[in-house]
């Protein structure tokens, strides 16, 4: 599927939720959230693939900032469901008596997710559960330093995720959103070729973003 494919079906998802909202007088609020959080992201294959070389010293950049963009549909007061993305990126090396290769990773994850407002502690803080399933447009970047040569490789994978947050309510249409969250991914799941190491966004990340509702 080419990019822009893939950006004009975002634009359509987006649109038909707002328009459903703008032809539902009953319906609650949409909100657009945007945040910034740190992942860690441990590179499970990599690290048994590159760790296991005796005469090699493999490293890994822990943790990672990452960005994200979703707009939220209020079913009622205490459910909702949500589209969005991100940009996670993270890398790699792997130094032996020869050569250094480095990896770059990037993951663009396309997101629906639900939330469930658990418990309310007054009236401005409440405490948020959620999931979701992704569908991930991913790249990986090597270069190795002995024949100064880079080679990318690209692929479409999946992931789903589990989360717990905290709405803090500043104004009538502002929160503060703190969230905790795992995450299973495996990037290149679609596209990758039998037994090749996946390319993993696996990990724990915590956020910080502010809600708007419109």
């Amino acid at each position: 599927m080419q990019t822009s494919h893939r950006v004009r079906y975002i634009s359509i998802l987006f649109s038909l939720i707002l328009w459903t909202h703008s032809n539902t007088t009953w319906a609650q609020p949409i909100s657009v959230r945007v945040a910034i959080g740190a992942v860690d992201l441990p590179l499970y294959d990599w690290s048994r693939f590159l760790g296991n070389q005796s005469n090699a010293s493999y490293s890994k950049t822990n943790p990672n900032l990452y960005y994200s963009l979703s707009a939220h549909y209020m079913l009622s007061s205490d459910h909702s469901i949500d589209i969005g993305t991100e940009l996670i990126r993270t890398s790699a090396s792997d130094t032996d008596p020869l050569i250094t290769v480095n990896w770059k990773f990037q993951g663009i994850p396309i997101t629906l997710g639900y939330e469930y407002s658990a418990f309310r502690f007054n009236d401005h803080f409440t405490a948020i559960i959620g999931t979701g399933i992704s569908y991930f447009i991913s790249q990986v970047e090597a270069h190795d330093n002995l024949f100064n040569h880079t080679a990318k490789r690209y692929g479409d994978g999946y992931g789903i995720h589990a989360s717990l947050g905290l709405n803090a309510e500043l104004t009538q249409n502002i929160s503060m959103i703190s969230q905790l969250r795992f995450r299973y991914s495996d990037g290149m799941a679609f596209t990758d070729s039998k037994g090749a190491i996946k390319v993993e966004f696996t990990g724990f990340d915590f956020s910080e973003g502010l809600s708007l509702s419109l």
